[in-house]
């Protein structure tokens, strides 16, 4: 009875973590509906041409990040879709396919855009990293900026900004965080 009594809880221990959510589901189609957005900056320019059209993602009642997960389990493609019903759902426009490793979802994506006809790029790196928490998420895209292509014409923009700039920062090493958290629907 003793022995008994003793191997109880620890079978109790063993089954409650059977049950234990471990993160998206093969072949499922996930419906996260956006409830806030902000923005942050780091070691950027505060030069109002910079920031003014640097702002946090607008949600409405019907913003939401949707993606099916591929039949591994490995990988996650945002789709677009009709209506919540996964039926009416495709890979959307603009497809970004993450990473799936347990409940985190992990994307990574380079862009470069030439400033005017200096030879300088400026280079953004963007990391996506969703966190799903059974029927809550985040979802922090992170940007980094740095200036490439042309050593010079790169010195002469980022000094030319930080004379502009009242906290005397340009965009070298600039970091914008956008932060999402959504309810699954």
């Amino acid at each position: 009875m003793l022995r008994m009594r003793l191997c109880l809880p620890l079978l109790a221990l063993i089954l409650a973590g059977c049950g234990e959510y471990k993160g998206p589901v093969p072949d499922a189609t996930y419906f996260w509906q956006i409830k806030t957005s902000t923005i942050e900056f780091s070691a950027c320019t505060d030069d109002a041409d910079f920031r003014a059209p640097l702002t946090p993602i607008p949600i409405t009642d019907n913003t939401f990040l949707i993606y099916k997960v591929s039949s591994d389990g490995t990988k996650a493609i945002t789709q677009k879709c009709d209506r919540l019903d996964a039926k009416t759902c495709t890979p959307s426009d603009r497809m970004v396919i993450f990473d799936v490793t347990g409940r985190e979802l992990n994307a990574t994506e380079s862009r470069k855009q030439p400033i005017g006809m200096t030879g300088c790029s400026l280079q953004e790196t963007e990391t996506s990293t969703l966190t799903d928490a059974t029927r809550q998420m985040t979802l922090n895209l992170v940007n980094v900026l740095t200036l490439v292509d042309s050593p010079p014409a790169c010195d002469q923009v980022e000094a030319d900004l930080k004379m502009r700039s009242p906290n005397m920062l340009g965009v070298e090493g600039c970091v914008i965080t956008s932060k999402l958290t959504g309810e699954l629907k």
